[in-house]
């Protein structure tokens, strides 16, 4: 198992267990105990979780259950951008105004949002930020965000006041990312995330679902929308998540699955 694939799963599990020793990582992991330990302080030092005497637990605050983007934007990297550059270029190129959810998969999308007559509607700073950085002079697509409460590791603006503002708008599309996509709907992590994700929903015509393959077929403590609210899913088909992407076609979701080599 890689480093970033042993990492990311330790914090799966912080986010339905309270805590996880070092003695239990040995053996749900397979790695050394100086290993684990190295995990624990690389993902401690991040602000994913907090170090205890023998081991790591959740932070118990109000944003305890949101992985630092500096942590899962390492994940996967390579595909997330992939997937974005598949996604613009089959289904958004046309497209004239969409919300954009706030994740380190959708942030990737600001590499390719290039037309002057497209509006974005977002609640993520890192996308605004990565546009600004390809425009320094102006130019690109109109941004508008929804403002609200920054929680600065995440980069997202969520709470009531975003909320608002989402509703304020409509949109042809919104592009979602998500803690997983099981046949039952789509899941997230994060009552707050979960709210503005249903804001957003509600005002556009479409929904379309971006996500890595590690999501497929993963559930998490907040059902976003049922499936027949998705019209596409953009992901990466592995051996493991065939049979999961089988039944979310069976339930009427167009899937996008690329060619691209997980590694």
């Amino acid at each position: 198992m890689g480093i970033a694939s042993r990492r990311r799963q330790i914090q799966e599990y912080l986010s339905e267990h309270d805590m996880l020793t070092v003695d239990d990582a040995v053996q749900l992991f397979g790695a050394s105990p100086a290993t684990i330990r190295r995990d624990f302080q690389e993902i401690s030092v991040n602000g994913g979780a907090r170090r205890i005497r023998g081991g790591i637990c959740r932070r118990i605050d109000e944003h305890d259950n949101m992985i630092p983007l500096t942590l899962r934007e390492k994940w996967y990297s390579a595909e997330k951008r992939y997937l974005a550059w598949q996604l613009y270029n089959k289904y958004l190129k046309d497209v004239r105004s969409f919300f954009i959810d706030g994740g380190s998969t959708t942030a990737h999308l600001g590499m390719f949002l290039k037309d002057p007559e497209q509006v974005v509607i977002t609640n993520s700073l890192p996308l605004c930020n990565i546009i600004r950085e390809m425009f320094p002079s102006g130019g690109g697509p109109q941004i508008i965000t929804t403002g609200g409460r920054l929680y600065p590791g995440s980069g997202l603006l969520l709470g009531p006041q975003s909320e608002a503002a989402a509703a304020a708008y409509h949109a042809e599309v919104t592009v979602l990312s998500a803690r997983g996509i099981t046949a039952s709907g789509i899941y997230n992590h994060n009552e707050l995330i979960a709210g503005i994700n249903l804001r957003m929903i509600e005002n556009s015509d479409k929904v379309v679902l971006i996500a890595d393959h590690s999501k497929i077929g993963v559930a998490a403590m907040h059902k976003v929308c049922p499936l027949h609210k998705i019209e596409a899913l953009f992901t990466v088909e592995t051996a493991e998540n065939r049979e999961i992407l089988a039944e979310i076609r069976a339930a009427g979701v167009k899937v996008f699955c690329n060619s691209y080599q997980v590694s």
